[in-house]
């Protein structure tokens, strides 16, 4: 298998963010920088950038105000 097609296959990082402005819960995906995770808001698209911490944490799941 070429290694384009694991990469495709691969499953993308995610986190789970509740945004509090509209109440609504959605994943949003790591950069391609690997650096931090970003998303938007699916219904007013405020922006949420999360960034990755050297020590890290065993959360998977924010609140964005």
């Amino acid at each position: 298998m070429q290694q384009k097609d694991k990469e495709k296959k691969r499953a993308k990082a995610f986190i789970g963010v509740t945004f509090s402005c509209c109440k609504v819960y959605t994943r949003i995906h790591i950069n391609k920088q690997r650096d931090a995770y970003v998303g938007w808001c699916p219904k007013c698209c405020k922006k949420a950038i999360v960034k990755i911490s050297p020590h890290g944490t065993k959360s998977r799941f924010f609140s964005a105000n």
